[in-house]
């Protein structure tokens, strides 16, 4: 090979490998926006719609022809993982699903030269494309006063000043019940009991607990396949949620530093009195239930209780040719009504940079890609992909009195019973913790406390100091 080839082919490669060097800046297409998502099948037809019909929409009304290229990733983690891995070769989305502790860690690889997620608070008010302009994209020209407050604020506790994920559609948890065995269990129980739903919907925890030491006393009595009065989906939700009702330390920031606080004295009493719950056999959780989640075991009737999210309730649901589910909201720990907040989760989205890519052809992705998002999350289009999830809630004030939304919420069948217990009983009531890189590795070793203690694995002390130290080595 000559000289002057191996020069001509080695210049080829590099323009290949490096889109921002000079030889690649001609092919920047600052009109295709890329959109890494989790959604399974049934949410991703409907999104997809929503896509097309704002491709249409904005030729109309701009001129200009874009690309959304709607991208399935697999689940958070894996988005997680190819983000981190793309950041130094520019396989970075404009828009992307993501959890508030995976942006925390986009925003801790961030520095003063380096940016890589937008505030999307520069967009609300802009005089072109805030929440109050462009009727065709959002009919009502409502903005961030009309999301549910708790949902929209959840973007707002990370390191940096700004909100920097939108909410797309969010679950919670609730207790699932089996109405028939319940009500044979109450006859012995308490005669008095006359109405199941009314009574589960203001039981207390300590009453909640005491049901179910009531049960456990004599599970083959009510079912000869009970293993459990009540199977806890998450370990990590347990544990977060008990922590946050009974007001004990988790997580919180300082002056922009994060701080994790969960190895305390009253965490462990807490943890103490769960691993007593279940050594009576009040209770399984999914890291004790074979790692499976407690759907099965509840239409297999063999716990009475499951609480879990409801993003997945439909599992629950046992058919026509089943049982009579009941659903109410998880009993408290706490009086205290700032207190009686609940775990929220669901779908995110964050606006991201490629710094691979020219200031220029970035801004203008950004652009088009908030205005993606205001289009989804207006009332019609958000309440449409809801209700093809099959279990998430709309993020919008608005869409709770929209006739389609109302008049779904007063539906007898399943899934609207779940949403409404979750509109008309948690109704907005949700808590949010500071998020930082460290807080998605806390949340995964807190469940680890749980799961490992109530084995009998490692002591209280030990389970503590692990998580900690686990914690902190990925902060």
């Amino acid at each position: 090979m000559t000289r002057k080839l191996k020069t001509i082919l080695v210049s080829s490669l590099l323009c290949a490998s490096f889109l921002v060097s000079s030889c690649g800046k001609t092919e920047e297409d600052a009109n295709r926006i890329i959109f890494w998502h989790t959604f399974g099948q049934d949410i991703e037809i409907v999104v997809q719609n929503k896509v097309n019909e704002f491709e249409r929409l904005y030729e109309e009304q701009t001129g200009e022809e874009i690309t959304i290229d709607l991208e399935y990733q697999g689940g958070y983690d894996e988005i997680l993982d190819k983000i981190e891995r793309g950041f130094a070769v520019g396989n970075i989305p404009t828009i992307a699903v993501a959890y508030p502790d995976h942006v925390a860690d986009y925003l801790s690889y961030e520095s003063d030269d380096q940016t890589w997620v937008y505030n999307l608070e520069d967009f609300f008010d802009d005089d072109e494309i805030g929440f109050g302009k462009q009727e065709y994209l959002n009919p009502s020209l409502k903005g961030a006063e009309d999301f549910v407050p708790s949902f929209l604020d959840e973007g707002s506790h990370y390191i940096k000043e700004g909100i920097y994920s939108l909410p797309l559609m969010k679950s919670s948890e609730v207790l699932l019940y089996n109405e028939d065995l319940l009500a044979i269990v109450l006859s012995d129980y308490d005669s008095s009991i006359t109405n199941i739903e009314e009574y589960m919907n203001n039981i207390s925890r300590n009453e909640f607990i005491d049901l179910l030491r009531f049960i456990a006393k004599d599970l083959n009595k009510y079912g000869n396949g009970l293993i459990t009065p009540l199977v806890y989906d998450s370990d990590a939700n347990f544990y977060i949620g008990q922590s946050f009702q009974r007001n004990i330390p988790y997580v919180s920031m300082n002056n922009g530093k994060g701080s994790i606080d969960f190895n305390n004295d009253q965490a462990k009493a807490m943890v103490q009195e769960i691993k007593g719950w279940y050594d009576e056999g009040l209770l399984l959780t999914k890291g004790t239930n074979n790692n499976e989640y407690g759907s099965d075991t509840f239409t297999n009737m063999e716990c009475i209780f499951t609480i879990g999210s409801t993003g997945g309730a439909g599992y629950n649901d046992p058919g026509a040719a089943g049982f009579n589910v009941g659903i109410a909201k998880v009993p408290a720990v706490s009086d205290n009504p700032e207190l009686q907040k609940y775990v929220s989760q669901g779908v995110t989205l964050t606006l991201m940079k490629n710094n691979r890519l020219s200031e220029e052809t970035n801004d203008k992705r950004a652009r088009i890609g908030w205005q993606l998002m205001k289009w989804l999350t207006n009332e019609e289009n958000n309440i449409d992909i809801c209700l093809a999830s099959n279990g998430y809630a709309p993020v919008r004030t608005s869409c709770y009195t929209n006739e389609i939304y109302a008049s779904y919420l007063e539906e007898s069948d399943f899934m609207p019973r779940c949403a409404n217990v979750v509109a008309s009983q948690i109704n907005g009531n949700y808590f949010n913790y500071p998020v930082f890189k460290g807080t998605a590795a806390a949340r995964d070793n807190v469940g680890g406390i749980i799961t490992q203690v109530l084995l009998g694995n490692e002591t209280i002390d030990e389970a503590f100091d692990r998580a900690e130290q686990l914690t902190n080595i990925q902060m």
